[in-house]
C-alpha cells in the first residue's frame, strides 16, 4: 500500500512538472520564466497597476491598462499598454504600443514603439 502511495505521488509531481507555462500570473503580477512562451492573460486593456517580467530567452504577450510596468529581458515581447506605462527593454526585441503617455526605455534590448495618441520621443510617447 506504501509502494502505491509512493508511486501516486510521484506520478502527481512528475505531471505538475511537465504541464507547461500555464499562468504565469498572481493578481495583476505575471512573470515568464527563462526560456517559455507566455500570454499574460490576467490582466487588459482595462485592468490598471499591471506588472509584466520577461525573462531571458522567453517570449511574453500581454495588454495592461493605466499606471502599469513591463520589464522585458527576454527575446521578444509584444504589450499594449495604457496611459503612464513604464517600459523597460533589456533584452531581445520589444514591441510596445502605447495607448496614451507612456515612458519607454532600452537599454540592451531593440524598443519597437507605436503611439496610439501623442508624439513619439526618445522617452516614450507624449
Amino acid at each position: 500500500m506504501k509502494l502505491l502511495s509512493t508511486l501516486a505521488l510521484t506520478l502527481s509531481l512528475t505531471l505538475v512538472a511537465f504541464t507547461g507555462c500555464g499562468t504565469v500570473c498572481s493578481g495583476n503580477n505575471c512573470a515568464c520564466p527563462t526560456g517559455t512562451t507566455c500570454a499574460f492573460d490576467t490582466c487588459s486593456a482595462s485592468t490598471a497597476g499591471c506588472n509584466f517580467t520577461c525573462a531571458a530567452d522567453s517570449s511574453c504577450t500581454g495588454a495592461c491598462g493605466t499606471g502599469c510596468n513591463v520589464t522585458c529581458s527576454g527575446k521578444d515581447c509584444t504589450h499594449t499598454v495604457g496611459s503612464g506605462a513604464n517600459i523597460s527593454c533589456l533584452g531581445g526585441t520589444c514591441a510596445i504600443t502605447c495607448e496614451s503617455d507612456c515612458a519607454a526605455a532600452a537599454t540592451g534590448g531593440t524598443l519597437n514603439l507605436t503611439c496610439k495618441t501623442g508624439t513619439k520621443t526618445a522617452a516614450g510617447c507624449n
